[in-house]
């Protein structure tokens, strides 16, 4: 995978010789560049006036490459050199690897994705946690994205989100049940005293399971309300934002379970 930041920082220090260009592959423009060099060095050597500006023109042509590439968007520059690539070269680091499919077309669901992985990369798990959400509204049922917002849930010490979207990705096929077990973004919810009871589950989640966090309810003076109204209510707050599709979706079911 070619990295953006790389490419500029090659245009900026070694643009006169094009090696830029050889990183991203345009090997014809690489060449170009590298024989405008030499084509200047030969020319210095040969009594010609301001032989300099032989060189001037492949180095200012690198620094021209060089402000483009930091200024490019991160999606665009990924459009245009990284196209070819499949999900199983665009591979991050082990140490915080997290897991998706290959074989995907090109989509929206697929750009979602990469970002999330890009924002998991550096840390930021809440941006990381909103485009794992967003890929899942073209695809729900995408195993590899509810395993990701399970590691970054674990890691922001959301047990119950975190078993949620495991529970969902056993559902829809993920069977790397080892993977569970040992993966380091997941270590939060291993201490939990339910993550035996969901793996008793066979890796689903249970009543146990739904009563990890406080029902959001619990505290309102609305506890005289019948279930439906108290549906609505967290329609509500889904609605204005205080709750995300999946709170909501795992308070409706405490509700219904009690009721």
């Amino acid at each position: 995978m070619k990295k953006k930041n790389v490419a500029g920082i090659l245009a900026l220090i070694l643009g006169v010789f094009g090696v830029h260009r050889f990183y991203l592959g345009q090997k014809a423009i690489g060449l170009v560049h590298l024989g405008s060099f030499f084509i200047g060095l030969a020319l210095s050597l040969s009594p010609v006036d301001n032989p300099a500006l032989f060189f001037a023109v492949p180095a200012i042509v690198g620094l021209i490459d060089a402000v483009l590439f930091f200024v490019m968007p991160q999606l665009d520059f990924d459009k245009k050199y990284n196209a070819g690539l499949t999900w199983k070269q665009q591979t991050i680091p082990a140490s915080s690897s997290l897991s998706y499919d290959d074989s995907l077309p090109s989509s929206q669901k697929d750009r979602y994705k990469k970002m999330g992985l890009e924002s998991y990369r550096t840390y930021d798990y809440e941006s990381a946690i909103k485009f794992f959400q967003k890929a899942l509204d073209f695809n729900y049922k995408d195993p590899a994205i509810h395993f990701n917002l399970a590691c970054c849930y674990s890691i922001m010490e959301q047990a119950e989100n975190s078993f949620f979207h495991l529970d969902k990705a056993v559902d829809f096929g993920f069977d790397d049940f080892q993977k569970i077990h040992k993966h380091e973004a997941l270590a939060y919810i291993r201490t939990h005293r339910e993550f035996d009871a969901f793996v008793h589950n066979h890796y689903q989640m249970n009543d146990e399971l739904l009563g990890i966090n406080e029902d959001l309810l619990s505290t309102t003076p609305t506890m005289d309300k019948t279930v439906l109204d108290k549906i609505a209510s967290l329609g509500e707050l889904r609605d204005k934002g205080f709750l995300t599709e999946d709170e909501f979706s795992m308070q409706k079911r405490r509700l219904l379970k009690d009721d």
